[in-house]
């Protein structure tokens, strides 16, 4: 595989010169093409990088090196390669989180958003674990495995994403709703509002709906979110969304984000909902990300039939 100069010095964590330097003093091989411009073998950079002891990502996934650094390619192009889907599964269940950790540091390095990887691999991965699970391919314990392994590197995307939070920002409530036990969604939700510059007051699964307005009214939050899986009957989901609504009728005004793969059925039903135009719906990590950065710079959460 043939890096330019610029992926090269990302993946090295290095300026372009210092790419070109090396190549020129023969330390590190390079082609070029007939345009002149160089081309470094991907097998040549991570054997310069071993050499030199350089502590750099690339280096993590060992004889894997390839299909990451490919893999995260084509995904900046919107498109998860089978290879990479299949190597994420292998290390997540083989116990080495630790590469996914950097690989989506190396996302973020060649400009691949994180809600892109959420969506995209992250996704696919949690529903191939699932279909597995279902189907008998995957015993329980395998199932656990994985899952946890996902939460590993969340955690570990949230102490990345946490240092973006910026001073003074307004705070989000943010849990599973009650009787949901699936917390990898809010936690994805978790990294996307904080690395969006918004404060998270987390509380985890099985949140009762009273709890939710209590720290809302703690915090004096604009925005509650909740995640919830198809486990909870879309009925259900409406049902919790507007008691939310009903409990904080003192509070200040404040909107409500769903997400999680219960929002499509629930979505259907949003005209049982007590007050539409404080409930946002989401389907996708980008389309959410892209709305929360957008109500923090704007300050725009609820609609103006609330105020």
């Amino acid at each position: 595989m043939l890096l330019s100069s610029r992926q090269a010095a990302i993946l090295l964590d290095t300026h372009e010169s210092s790419i070109k330097r090396w190549c020129n003093a023969g330390d590190l091989a390079a082609s070029t093409t007939s345009g002149g411009h160089r081309r470094i073998d991907l097998a040549h950079l991570t054997a310069f990088a071993k050499a030199s002891g350089l502590k750099v990502d690339v280096l993590v996934f060992e004889e894997g090196a390839q299909v990451a650094v490919r893999g995260v390619l084509a995904l900046r192009r919107g498109r998860v390669t089978p290879e990479l889907q299949e190597a994420v599964s292998l290390w997540l269940l083989d116990a080495q989180s630790y590469k996914v950790s950097a690989l989506l540091r190396l996302a973020r390095k060649l400009q691949v958003g994180l809600p892109l990887v959420y969506d995209q691999l992250i996704g696919g991965v949690m529903k191939d674990v699932g279909e597995s699970w279902a189907r008998g391919a995957f015993r329980v314990g395998e199932e656990h495995r994985m899952s946890e392994a996902i939460l590993d590197v969340l955690y570990a995307q949230q102490a990345l994403a946490e240092q973006h939070v910026l001073h003074g920002a307004p705070t989000v409530v943010l849990g599973t709703m009650r009787k949901e036990e699936h917390i990898m969604g809010a936690m994805m939700v978790r990294t996307l509002l904080a690395e969006a510059g918004w404060k998270v007051a987390y509380l985890g699964r099985n949140v009762p709906e009273e709890d939710f307005v209590l720290f809302q009214q703690r915090t004096q939050a604009p925005l509650i979110c909740f995640s919830a899986t198809i486990s909870r009957p879309p009925e259900k989901i409406i049902d919790s969304i507007n008691r939310l609504l009903e409990l904080g009728s003192d509070s200040a005004a404040f909107a409500v984000a769903v997400g999680g793969s219960g929002v499509p059925a629930a979505r259907l039903l949003s005209k049982h909902l007590s007050q539409p135009g404080r409930v946002h719906f989401f389907e996708s990590s980008t389309e959410f990300s892209n709305w929360a950065k957008s109500s923090l710079a704007t300050e725009a959460l609820v609609y103006d039939e609330v105020h």
